[in-house]
């Protein structure tokens, strides 16, 4: 069959199902030298894509993987029989779907957004780092958390906080194998209840 380019482990490779309307040459004008020039539609079988303006173009295989050309809205549609999606909608989206998993390999993955980037997660979001973590906030970090929240270091904590730190909560429980607290100016103590403090041993307050 005559293709648009052939070569060794290179080339465009379409060729006719079973059973296609094909039109055929002769090499020579000579019958025992046939040659597929191509495949044709004809009056029972029809591609499905036909327009008055001609605006669709298509690749589009047996299984329905199929490659979509739409010129009226200048999009490109790229999809499987499973429903996996890639869209170019001509208006500078591009919008990928797939059913079951999407996964991306690759020694190193850059994401950069003009403005803003949103994840959302029906059920888990799991992290995994090697190595290190950074992040960098220029503005505000808000932490919302319907229910627990646990920070398990298996070395050093380090808060460092330049302006003013403040917590609160309904109870408030610290236990510590042993405590130091160094206070380099004022320290002051407000309650509106009893203040105990419980030692086995002596205790200095100030």
């Amino acid at each position: 069959m005559i293709q648009p380019h052939s070569g060794a482990g290179k080339g465009f490779y379409f060729i006719p199902e079973i059973g296609e309307e094909v039109l055929v040459g002769f090499e020579g004008n000579n019958a025992q030298n046939p040659y597929v020039l191509g495949s044709q539609y004809n009056g029972s079988e029809s591609s499905g894509y036909a327009d008055g303006e001609n605006n669709l173009k298509a690749i589009h295989t047996r299984s329905g993987t199929k490659i979509a050309f739409n010129d009226s809205e200048g999009s490109i549609l790229i999809e499987d029989p499973s429903g996996n999606t890639w869209m170019m909608d001509g208006q500078g989206n591009i919008s990928v779907n797939a059913p079951n998993t999407f996964s991306i390999n690759a020694t190193d993955i850059n994401l950069t957004a003009s403005k803003n980037i949103s994840t959302s997660a029906g059920m888990n979001i799991v992290e995994s780092a090697g190595g290190d973590k950074t992040t960098m906030v220029g503005m505000m970090h808000s932490l919302s958390v319907g229910v627990d929240y646990m920070i398990n270091v298996t070395g050093k904590l380090f808060e460092i906080v330049t302006g003013e730190r403040k917590s609160q909560a309904k109870k408030v429980i610290n236990n510590h194998e042993s405590h130091e607290m160094n206070i380099e100016k004022d320290k002051k103590i407000h309650t509106e209840g009893k203040f105990e403090v419980n030692s086995t041993d002596k205790s200095n307050m100030f």
